[in-house]
């Protein structure tokens, strides 16, 4: 463990489309997981799972307008955030605040469709980059 009480999840790479990526993946030895549709982020997501090798996350353009087609129309294909789990984010991002890291809470936690409903959280870190929290063992609370 560390002293923000993370844990690796994976790394979310952002790509145009999947044909060229999933053909890369599947010669590394990757196993892609079955497309899905996240309404709230605006994109569709598959993770990728690897015996060896740190599983990705790729995201790709849905319909509607989303935050990575600004990125993906600047650089092209790329890894864009690395993502934690956590079981308290409160404390975990307390914690960097406490070491005097610099934190911006980007998107808020919301449920993930690609992990069960899981929320998660997207934040800038000073010097770092993006990361996203996936807030282990909190369920979002049920439609009504």
């Amino acid at each position: 463990m560390n002293r923000f009480g993370l844990t690796f999840h994976h790394l979310g790479l952002a790509v145009p489309s999947t044909a060229e990526a999933v053909q890369f993946l599947d010669r590394l030895g990757y196993r892609q997981g079955p497309a899905v549709f996240d309404p709230l982020q605006k994109v569709n997501l598959s993770m990728c799972w690897h015996d060896t090798m740190p599983d990705l996350e790729l995201v790709w353009p849905g319909d509607e307008p989303s935050p990575i087609d600004r990125m993906l129309k600047r650089g092209g294909p790329q890894v864009y955030h690395f993502c934690y789990s956590t079981r308290d984010a409160a404390a975990s991002l307390a914690g960097m605040e406490a070491e005097g890291i610099a934190v911006l809470e980007l998107a808020p936690p919301q449920p993930a469709v690609l992990f069960g409903g899981q929320p998660v959280s997207f934040h800038s870190i000073a010097g770092f980059g993006l990361i996203e929290l996936i807030h282990e063992g909190d369920m979002a609370p049920a439609a009504s």
